[in-house]
């Protein structure tokens, strides 16, 4: 599907900048994306924005229908005007639906029987909160292909010490391994974006740690990043006293007077350790 300024008009296809809508006008990076998803036989494939459906047409077309389990294809788009376009052209593509839906509010664990992989050009500006949602659903979610501003994409794929690690960096490191897979000019888009994009793929691996743990290790490294290039004897003070941040620190090989995003997984893991254990009582 060749995405042009006048195919777009005549079938009132048109991006809305102001809903966050850039369409990717380049075969080739769309030919990435396809080939960094790795379809196999009886996948089940998330896409997130359809729009017109180039990304989408492809994807189906390397689906083999023939196959004793198939791939599916289910793609959720919110414009009205994408999703009457999708079922029209894909119509009679048995192996895929679509659905009208903001992906925020989809139930991925009860739209899906088994594994999951997600692909998709994600809007800009419901990032963040789409990545927390994939994130939430790594039991169901094991492998994500997809398209982010650029500076977002590097904060998923960095490790500590990096220009961009922070939150969003360990909130990744728990649940997925990362790596880049292409970068994207601006200019490969329809209305041309102010930022480039990077091309992304996760693949989840096993849990370390309870779910009990993750949510009060997330919530001490809220305070951690809350203030980029603050010590951490600083960030940390709405946990305790000063001497416990001290012994904490001290047990998990944390400097305190180093910045949260210098330090890795391993040492706060250390820290929740400490954090948690209870203090010896002393008996009388």
């Amino acid at each position: 599907m060749q995405i042009t300024h006048t195919f777009l008009k005549e079938h009132g296809l048109l991006p809305h900048k102001s809903a966050g809508q850039y369409l990717l006008t380049d075969g080739s990076v769309i030919d990435d994306i396809v080939h960094a998803l790795d379809i196999r036989d009886g996948d089940c494939i998330l896409e997130i924005g359809a729009g017109c459906g180039a990304l989408t047409g492809s994807i189906l077309d390397k689906i083999d229908p023939t196959a004793g389990t198939p791939a599916s294809l289910t793609s959720v788009e919110i414009d009205d005007r994408y999703v009457d376009y999708l079922k029209s052209i894909f119509k009679d593509k048995s192996n895929f639906k679509v659905i009208k839906q903001n992906i925020l509010s989809l139930e991925i664990k009860d739209l899906f029987d088994g594994h999951v992989k997600v692909v998709g050009n994600i809007p800009y500006y419901i990032s963040g909160p789409i990545l927390r949602l994939l994130f939430d659903n790594h039991a169901k979610v094991t492998d994500i292909v997809i398209m982010l501003q650029k500076e977002v994409g590097m904060r998923v794929v960095s490790g500590p010490s990096e220009e961009y690690f922070g939150l969003l960096s360990i909130m990744r490191l728990l649940h997925y391994d990362a790596a880049v897979v292409r970068q994207v000019s601006r200019n490969l888009f329809m209305p041309v974006p102010k930022v480039d994009s990077v091309v992304i793929k996760m693949h989840v691996h096993p849990p370390f740690m309870s779910q009990e743990d993750e949510h009060a290790l997330l919530g001490i490294l809220k305070h951690a990043f809350a203030t980029r290039r603050k010590m951490i004897k600083n960030t940390l003070k709405p946990l305790g006293s000063t001497s416990e941040i001290l012994a904490w620190c001290k047990t998990a090989g944390i400097d305190v007077s180093d910045r949260a995003e210098n330090i890795d997984l391993d040492r706060w893991l250390r820290f929740l350790n400490a954090y948690k254990r209870p203090e010896p009582q002393v008996q009388i």
